[in-house]
Formats: structure tokens, C-alpha cells, sequence
């Protein structure tokens, strides 16, 4: 059986390569020999202090390198753990670590939400308190485990308020640490993501074991992005759409351009072909566009000569992904023909830790997306949007049913339906339109307070009331036609 030691593969770089920046983050600079130091010591704080090895561990804290060092250090004393960050509800939470069987948090302060859980502050800002503690045995660190154990629990998004949960394991780890410590424009990537976000914390973390260097940005603007690759000469940055779009807008001209030597790969969303060429003419020219899920990884990825003829592509699928496109009946529909995309890839999730319908996306060794593309030989995939009413908001699914439940909850709400605009820059905006008993619009500043304070991000930007829901025969809300006539 083939093992796995993440402490083995850190201390390894730091020997050979001790110098090599790990981390670079405004002036601060981390080496590897400094990093490996670091997530050593934070272990030996975690055990000294009563934190059990091996128990399921929920991870509280902001700060973007007490975070990373955290999660090193978990994941090097083989302790599976999950990101219960400050974006969700504390609901959420709660009902997160509920799902995995969290028995124990470290986190940057104790919060009401955490009652019934053991609590390890961590000592931020604090390296006398990580000295004082007993050395641990390095052996211990560098044990070996299976590729099939889970070492991150990662959250995606769900059908309610609760986040789909799946086990990233030992063996993804692996298979995406080889692929950047193969890949030359990894070495030096900047992601703009909030570490607490699983995709961005997961790749920063693989970049680490790859012996590659992490770069952190303080203030995104489009002047100081420049700036910083310019100085610490990044390969590749990873933003969202949403995000290049409003660094564009926000700047007056002239517009500073990246240097040539950076990549921009960008995804998360749909990326429309107006915006794809509004960057490559005021940003850079080299723009990739990313399709990947977080259960599967990276499924294709289109390069900037594809983006004027394929406007909505996608690029062609990555070498070791298998992609079908099929229709109702789950046989793959002709060349060209738009159906839903299935795929199959070494290393990705198998399904969805237990919950109700969790499965449904998996089956016989497929990922379904749930998205419609169509594909013709010889072109990339073509993105054709959602095939359910899933709305996406800057990479993030939010389902209108957890938004609707939200606000009949309320006692003056008859009726609540949440839908889309539609937005150049964001990708979908959810909205909600509700029929209230007493028809006045009083309540609507007490209804926004609600959905904010359960569903946190999630929550509508918007609440309409209205005096009818216009619905199809089946009595099912027309939501897209709501939506239709309103851009933002």
C-alpha cells in the first residue's frame, strides 16, 4: 500500500532549498526552512495544549498565514479538517461540523456558536507561546498514511443554506501537489481568494508541498496587482472573473498593464466572450479561462487564441479527464448537440459525506456538474449555462430554495421566490420577490435582516414586493422570467 507523509515532502524542500521563498506576502517573505519551522512548531503547540490527533478539526482563524500554517500542521498530524469561515452564517457552521463529526476547533477567539465543542485558541501573533512548547518527534510527523485517508474536508455548495461537504483526499493532495511542481507557471502563483475559501486554501497549500512560492496581495486594486508582479515576479494569477472585471472599471485610464511574463487564469463563473476581450485589451493578452469543479479539479481550460472564435469556450479537456456530453436518458447525444457534461477523473471525489439527495450529482463513476455544454471534434467545450435554477454569484452556488425557506419563515410572508439578474461582471445576483400578507413594504428591511443572519453571503441583495408570482401551469414559479428583463 502506497503512503503519504505531507511533513516528509515540506522537510524535504526546506533541505534542499532552504532559502526558496514559501511565502510572500507584502514585505514579509517565508522561506521553506522557515515555513517547515513554523507548521513543526505549531504542532508541537496543538499537542502540548490537549488537541487529539486523528479527531475531525474545525478551523477558525483569518489571518492568511496563522491559517495556512494551521492547516499544514493538521494535515501533517494526520488530522482530517474542515474551514468554518467568517463568510458563513454561524448556523452554518454549526451544522458543518456537525456533518463531519467536528470534535474540536482551533480558532482565533471562542464564539456562542462553538458550545459543546473543544476550543483551542490559537496564539496569534504569539511565537514565545509556540517556543514554550515540548518539541515534538519529527518521526512522528513524517509517518506515512493512505492515499485513500482524507486530510481536508472541502465544502461546496449545497441545495439549502448548508454546504454540500465531500473528502479531499490523501491522493488528490498528492496528484495535485505533482501537477504543480510540474507545471512552471505554478512557481510563483498569486490567488486574490480569502484563504478561508476552500478552493484557494487547498491550491496553497499543494503549491507548498510542490516547493513552490505562494503570493498573498494586502489591497486588491488594479495598480498595486501590477506592482506586486512586477516585484515578486508572479507566474500566474488566479482571480475570478467578477473580480479582473471590477480591477478594470474601478481604474481610470491609463490602465497599467501586468507584465508580459504573467499568466491570468480565471474561472469560478461563466466568462463571457465581452468580458474576455475587455481584459485581454486592457489587462493582458494572456488570458486563460478555467472550467473545473471542486469535486472533480480542473476539467479544461481555454487559452487566449480560442477566446475570439469560442467566446463561451471552455477549452479542450485536460488529458486525463474523461468528458461525455449526454442527454436525458444518460446516452451521449450527437457531435455539436448541447447536453448535460459528465466526467471522470483519477483522484476526484467519490460523493458527498451523507446528507439527503447528496448523491444524486455522482453515479457509476461520473460527476455530473449539472451544466449544459455542447461538444464538436476538433473544438473545445462550449458552456451553455445551468441545467437546474442554481444561481452563481462570483463562483459561489446559491440555491433559490434556501433563500425561499429564509424568508416564509417569516410570519408576515405569503409567498417568496428568489431568482437571478444577471450581471456582466458578477454572473447572477440573487434577488427575491415576496407577496406579504399586508401587501405594505414595511418588513422588507426586517426581511433582509433575517436572510443576512442565516444565510450569510448567500442572502439576496434584493427583496421586491410584489402583489403575484407569475407561475406555469404546474404551479411552478417562472423565476427566470423575472429576472429577464433586469441586468446589473
Amino acid at each position: 500500500m502506497q503512503l503519504f507523509s505531507p511533513y516528509a515532502l515540506l522537510h524535504e524542500h526546506a533541505s534542499r532549498h532552504p532559502e526558496t521563498e514559501a511565502i510572500v506576502i507584502g514585505d514579509l517573505v517565508i522561506t521553506h526552512a522557515e515555513f517547515v519551522e513554523r507548521v513543526t512548531g505549531f504542532a508541537a503547540w496543538l499537542v502540548h495544549h490537549g488537541f487529539k490527533p486523528g479527531e475531525v478539526t474545525g478551523l477558525c482563524i483569518r489571518d492568511e498565514v496563522e491559517h495556512l500554517v494551521c492547516a499544514m500542521a493538521l494535515l501533517c498530524l494526520d488530522t482530517p479538517h474542515i474551514s468554518l469561515g467568517s463568510h458563513e452564517a454561524d448556523p452554518t457552521k454549526r451544522a458543518l461540523a456537525a456533518k463531519v463529526g467536528v470534535t474540536q476547533l482551533v480558532a482565533e477567539r471562542p464564539e456562542g456558536w462553538m458550545d459543546g465543542l473543544k476550543v483551542l485558541v490559537a496564539p496569534i501573533g504569539d511565537p514565545a507561546a509556540i517556543a514554550a512548547a515540548p518539541a515534538l518527534n519529527i518521526e512522528r510527523l513524517c509517518m506515512g498514511r493512505s492515499l485513500d485517508a482524507v486530510g481536508v474536508y472541502q465544502n461546496t455548495s449545497g441545495s439549502t443554506n448548508v454546504p454540500k461537504t465531500f473528502g479531499f483526499t490523501l491522493e488528490r493532495i498528492r496528484l495535485l501537489s505533482i501537477r504543480y511542481a510540474n507545471d512552471a507557471q505554478e512557481r510563483r502563483a498569486l490567488r486574490t481568494g480569502s484563504i478561508e475559501f476552500d478552493a484557494h486554501r487547498l491550491s496553497r497549500i499543494c503549491s507548498l508541498l510542490a516547493g513552490n512560492t505562494s503570493v498573498f496581495i494586502r489591497h486588491l486594486n488594479l495598480r498595486d496587482l501590477v506592482s506586486l508582479c512586477e516585484r515578486a515576479q508572479v507566474s500566474t494569477i488566479h482571480m475570478g472573473g467578477y473580480k479582473l472585471g471590477s480591477l478594470v472599471q474601478a481604474e481610470t485610464h491609463p490602465r497599467p498593464r501586468l507584465p508580459t511574463f504573467t499568466m491570468v487564469q480565471t474561472g469560478g463563473s461563466r466568462v463571457p466572450g465581452r468580458l474576455r476581450k475587455e481584459l485581454m485589451q486592457a489587462l493582458t493578452e494572456n488570458l486563460w479561462v478555467l472550467y473545473a469543479t471542486s469535486e472533480v479539479g480542473m476539467i479544461s481550460l481555454a487559452s487566449p487564441d480560442q477566446h475570439e472564435s469560442f467566446p463561451e469556450g471552455v477549452g479542450f479537456p485536460a488529458q486525463n479527464v474523461q468528458v461525455e456530453v449526454v442527454g436525458p436518458d444518460g446516452d451521449c447525444v450527437a457531435a455539436g448537440e448541447i447536453g448535460q457534461i459528465r466526467v471522470r477523473k483519477a483522484g476526484m471525489a467519490p460523493g458527498y459525506v451523507a446528507e439527503p439527495g447528496a448523491g444524486s450529482n455522482f453515479e457509476n463513476g461520473w460527476f455530473y456538474p449539472r451544466d449544459l455544454v455542447s461538444l464538436r471534434d476538433g473544438e473545445p467545450l462550449i458552456f451553455h449555462g445551468r441545467a437546474d435554477d442554481v444561481m452563481i454569484l462570483n463562483g459561489l452556488n446559491i440555491f433559490p430554495s434556501a433563500i425561499e425557506d429564509t424568508l416564509e419563515s417569516h410570519p408576515g410572508v405569503k409567498e417568496a421566490v428568489a431568482y437571478p439578474i444577471k450581471s456582466r461582471i458578477h454572473g447572477e445576483i440573487p434577488v427575491a420577490a415576496v407577496v406579504l400578507k399586508d401587501g405594505t413594504e414595511r418588513q422588507v428591511p426586517q426581511l433582509m435582516d433575517l436572510c443576512r443572519s442565516a444565510l450569510g453571503i448567500r442572502a439576496p441583495r434584493q427583496i421586491l414586493v410584489v402583489d403575484r408570482i407569475p407561475r406555469n401551469t404546474a404551479g411552478k414559479p417562472l423565476r427566470r422570467e423575472l429576472g429577464a428583463s433586469r441586468t446589473a
